[in-house]
């Protein structure tokens, strides 16, 4: 077995994160995800946390010399579980292959906590990765060149991953400075509208005054 981690503090608060991630394909720097399905999400009624379950399909890119070895896929498939705690400010996801599973077996586990659960909205988001990865016949050529591609893979696609969902991040703060932009032009249209109502409305009693007085 071949296991990778790390830990990286993004500077963005914790609910800016947590919808980056929902959001974050398809991005530029993630295009081996070919796609992302939601296949149930429910919100538990005691503890309000929200568990989704989603199914990732992911273009490989293993070695020719390990395809000449083993019968890889061009696609293959990974169920993802989550679960948001908005109380506790905290996120996790396990992911695990659903293809290959006589060859290989590989799981994922992502975590994003507010860097400080008393400010999640002020302070930075702490994210963690783990990956594991236990390829059948742990002695054999095979089975190790099939470790070391998964662990160097999910390295590159750490990196990756992490500009992907930065980019998913500017994005939603531009959105987020277009909202304001829009609400400040309404804002300022309905003073203008307010002005013109009320001067049309104090002309309207001066003209009304005006013509009582002549009659």
């Amino acid at each position: 077995m071949k296991f990778t981690e790390n830990q990286y503090l993004f500077a963005h608060p914790f609910g800016t994160i947590t919808e980056a991630n929902w959001r974050k394909y398809p991005n530029e720097y993630s295009s081996h995800v070919l796609s992302v399905d939601i296949l149930s999400r429910e919100v538990c009624p005691t503890t309000g946390v929200l568990r989704s379950e989603r199914l990732v399909s992911v273009k490989q890119s293993a070695p020719a010399l390990l395809r000449r070895l083993l019968p890889i896929p061009e696609v293959t498939y990974f169920r993802e579980v989550s679960f948001l705690d908005p109380k506790r400010k905290s996120y996790k996801a396990i992911s695990n292959n659903l293809s290959m599973r006589s060859i290989v077996d590989v799981e994922e586990t992502c975590e994003f906590n507010a860097a400080d659960p008393q400010s999640p909205d002020s302070g930075g988001t702490v994210f963690k990765q783990r990956a594991e990865v236990n390829a059948l016949g742990a002695l054999s050529y095979a089975a190790r060149l099939v470790e070391e591609t998964a662990v160097s893979s999910f390295k590159a696609n750490s990196w990756k991953g992490r500009q992907g969902l930065e980019t998913v991040v500017d994005k939603i703060l531009m959105e987020a400075e277009g909202l304001e932009a829009g609400f400040k032009e309404l804002e300022a249209e309905f003073k203008n509208l307010e002005a013109d109502f009320k001067e049309g409305i104090e002309a309207g009693i001066e003209g009304m005054r005006r013509g009582s007085v002549g009659l």
